[in-house]
């Protein structure tokens, strides 16, 4: 984990711009507001949002993520928005298990930092990627269970299947995206 400030430390344009934009607050409550599925955003109080400075995207693969984590109370409980940003020209099917390994890496720094003896229940990780490739996000590739084969369906207990809110940006011209919040969530 890189617990160093998020802004200070920025080596390739697509990262500075994405950390600019989503270190104001206002423009991520915007971002949230418009982008979450309802009842998602039913369970989220917008105005309790704050940036976390932790970032969880390896040095080798900076060049390809960036990553904001937000604090945020759920239906009031704590819990977190982690919002990964992939700027790679090609579509990575694997990219669920960043995901995963991240929040792992999110939820080993909650136990960390909890001062108590008696450990509390994990918070909830409500993860969104954001991406920009130069091919289309395949619509059915957002849950880990479309990596797997073999039979699925019966064994679904041991599996830690979760999906991502997925906002791809190839769906729209430059000139499309412009925040009002019209479309461009795929989950």
């Amino acid at each position: 984990m890189n617990n160093e400030n998020p802004i200070s430390d920025v080596t390739n344009p697509h990262d500075k711009l994405f950390r600019e934009t989503w270190s104001n607050l206002e423009n991520a409550r915007s971002f949230l507001q418009h982008y979450l599925p309802g009842h998602v955003l039913r369970l989220i109080d917008l105005e309790s949002l704050e940036i976390s400075k932790d970032s969880f995207v390896e040095k080798d693969l900076s060049d390809y993520y960036s990553d904001m984590l937000y604090k945020v109370m759920l239906s009031g409980t704590p819990g977190f928005v982690y919002v990964l940003f992939e700027h790679k020209s090609y579509y990575d099917k694997y990219v669920h298990l960043q995901i995963l390994e991240y929040m792992v890496k999110i939820w080993r720094l909650h136990i960390k930092q909890q001062k108590r003896k008696k450990k509390e229940a994990l918070p909830i990780v409500i993860p969104l990627l954001i991406c920009h490739g130069r091919e289309p996000w395949p619509e059915d590739g957002v849950r880990l269970s479309s990596l797997l084969s073999g039979p699925v369906k019966e064994l679904t207990g041991y599996i830690p299947d979760f999906g991502f809110d997925l906002y791809d940006l190839t769906r729209f011209a430059d000139d499309d995206i412009d925040g009002k919040g019209d479309g461009a969530a795929i989950s």
